[in-house]
């Protein structure tokens, strides 16, 4: 993880989501239950994540810029995962699209990913 100061600096980047960091998000609890919904289940999904973490970058900033004090779980390291998790959520039904697109079109093309 990105320590605070480095984060701190203005232009910093986020941490890429990794093949290491997917198979970590894949084994805990919630991103169990990510990997057993079926496609259809994503796009609302995915938009109850971002707006989640919308209002929390808000608070974010408007503590930040009023000087008023943090709540313990809104951290830049909690920010970071729950950015990593909505990507990795992305990259799950990235995968679900493809193989439902495979199934429908009875082939398979190189370099299949399932997402199990």
């Amino acid at each position: 993880m990105i320590s605070d100061q480095n984060f701190k600096q203005p232009g910093g980047s986020l941490p890429p989501l990794t093949h290491q960091r997917i198979g970590e998000l894949k084994q805990t609890p919630q991103g169990q239950r990510i990997m057993q919904e079926q496609f259809t289940a994503f796009p609302g999904l995915i938009k109850s994540l971002t707006h989640a973490l919308q209002e929390k970058l808000t608070a974010f900033e408007k503590a930040r810029t009023t000087a008023a004090a943090l709540p313990k779980e809104l951290t830049t390291d909690a920010l970071i995962a729950d950015y990593q998790f909505l990507e990795f959520v992305q990259h799950i039904m990235f995968l679900k699209w493809r193989e439902e697109k495979n199934n429908q079109a009875g082939r398979h093309f190189p370099g299949n990913l399932q997402a199990n």
